[in-house]
């Protein structure tokens, strides 16, 4: 996969948007002052555009960014704040059965109560949204990471019922993923997490300390570090 630097570059959108063209080629140059002061001057022109003009650059840069890694270099502060949340939000009012907006919105920016977008996201959408649903599955296993990721220290962060309802939540997504790899990984993951947490529960039940020992004893096999089940 693409930079999304490099997709935009390459895009055949080149002569619409040349002051947004300009501060990419700068930034992938290195240079921040001279990039800063063209998307300045973008933002500029482009806030004054009509909301029509504004959502036809906003499906372009998502649509690249969709495709692209290390998209963080291109939706920077400034444009998300001034130009792309904004945007977006009244989109969002004025168009609430499109899936993008809220796809968009809770994929790329910087934004609190991101299931929330995503959810919504899913449900307009369908399982067409694959992005959005392995976004989901990524935060999930995310919050089962940190209720275990001291587990090897007796140490267990999270609820069990709380964590139940995410693993069931994972399986019931990865019913939706296209991708056979990604939906062998899934399931891999929420039998580890679904295992750990009944020998935790074990253990726990038992009154003692040293649950590593205690998994060695039983011949339990676990990788107490983070497992990544597919590559954005």
């Amino acid at each position: 996969m693409e930079r999304a630097l490099t997709n935009i570059i390459n895009s055949e959108n080149l002569n619409d948007y040349p002051l947004f063209i300009e501060f990419c080629l700068y930034k992938e140059k290195g240079l921040r002052k001279q990039s800063l002061k063209s998307l300045n001057l973008f933002l500029q022109q482009a806030l004054e555009w009509d909301i029509k003009k504004q959502q036809q650059f906003a499906c372009w840069i998502f649509e690249v960014i969709e495709v692209s890694e290390d998209v963080h270099q291109v939706l920077i502060h400034p444009l998300e704040e001034r130009l792309l949340k904004p945007l977006m939000e009244k989109w969002m009012d004025l168009n609430p059965e499109d899936p993008r907006m809220y796809r968009w919105y809770g994929l790329f920016l910087n934004i609190d109560k991101r299931t929330t977008y995503l959810d919504k996201a899913l449900k307009l959408g369908g399982d067409k949204e694959q992005l959005v649903i392995l976004k989901l599955i990524d935060i999930y296993i995310d919050s089962l990471w940190y209720s275990f990721h001291h587990i090897s220290e007796d140490l267990y962060l999270g609820d069990i019922q709380e964590d139940r309802l995410l693993l069931k939540k994972i399986e019931q997504l990865s019913k939706k993923v296209e991708k056979e790899e990604y939906k062998i990984n899934i399931y891999q993951l929420v039998s580890y997490y679904s295992n750990l947490m009944s020998d935790w529960i074990s253990f726990s039940s038992e009154g003692t300390v040293g649950f590593v020992q205690w998994c060695e004893d039983k011949g339990k096999a676990y990788e107490f570090t983070k497992i990544y089940y597919y590559e954005k």
